[in-house]
């Protein structure tokens, strides 16, 4: 993920909305959500390179968002292990709580052995951000409620353009439901920069059709108590194809005197 808008308790108490692009090389292979791992149930879309994801959501408990890190040691190493690895590993990791992820995320990541990270946890029952600048993490910090935004720098840094617009434009969002969140949030990552300025300067590209890098795909993720929903768009959130994977989140139910 290169930008990332999340909503705690914006919708309602206990709740978490999460919307995101995907900006990467428009010729890396990867393929679209499915199952990931069995027990515990982790979905996602997977990385065809290196086998990695790039969000991963643990049932309908939780979603754990990798983006790519500007940082002091950002220069590619073939020898360090994929970020999209890690994110399956805290996706998976204990019994799916806050506290079991970012111990096991703290640890892998102390060790440097990754490119510069930003990682996310986002549940519920409880919100953490890890970073990493490459030779070495600092101790997540917890989220508080509210609206917030993240791109290749800190959480909410109002020195990073699309991170600053994204904010201004949420800091009165109050959706009156999760149906209209989602239509709001998805008018925002297809922004290409030509919209109404904010504020009085020239809004920032979030759909990104140009460049090395672009948006390849974007997701959008509700989860709260009374349920769950994942959409999945291939290709750019201005033109691309919504697809319902909500259905991947629950395993299947054992047919009658079937073993589960």
């Amino acid at each position: 993920m290169c930008t990332l808008i999340l909503g705690l308790e914006t919708i309602g108490r206990g709740s978490v909305i999460l919307a995101a692009n995907r900006d990467e090389d428009p010729v890396r292979p990867s393929a679209p959500p499915a199952v990931l791992r069995d027990e515990p149930r982790v979905v996602g879309g997977r990385d065809l390179l290196k086998g990695g994801t790039w969000l991963a959501l643990r049932g309908r408990r939780a979603a754990i968002a990798m983006l790519n890190r500007r940082g002091e040691s950002d220069t590619p190493d073939p020898g360090r292990r994929s970020r999209g690895l890690l994110a399956l590993d805290v996706a998976a990791a204990g019994d799916g709580t806050p506290d079991a992820a970012r111990r096991l995320a703290e640890h892998a990541a102390r060790k440097g052995e990754f490119a510069p990270f930003s990682l996310l946890f986002a549940s519920p029952e409880g919100s953490w951000l890890l970073t990493n600048d490459g030779a070495g993490a600092r101790e997540a910090v917890s989220i508080a409620p509210g609206w917030h935004a993240i791109t290749h720098a800190d959480l909410d840094d109002p020195s990073e353009p699309r991170t600053r617009w994204l904010t201004g434009r949420l800091e009165s969002h109050a959706p009156r439901s999760p149906a209209e969140a989602e239509r709001s949030l998805l008018a925002l990552l297809s922004a290409h920069g030509d919209e109404a300025p904010g504020r009085g300067e020239p809004a920032p590209p979030v759909c990104l059709h140009a460049g090395p890098m672009r948006t390849v795909s974007a997701a959008i993720v509700l989860l709260a108590a009374d349920g769950a929903r994942y959409v999945h768009i291939e290709g750019r959130p201005c033109t691309g194809v919504a697809l319902d994977c909500t259905h991947l989140l629950e395993a299947a139910t054992p047919a009658r005197g079937e073993r589960p």
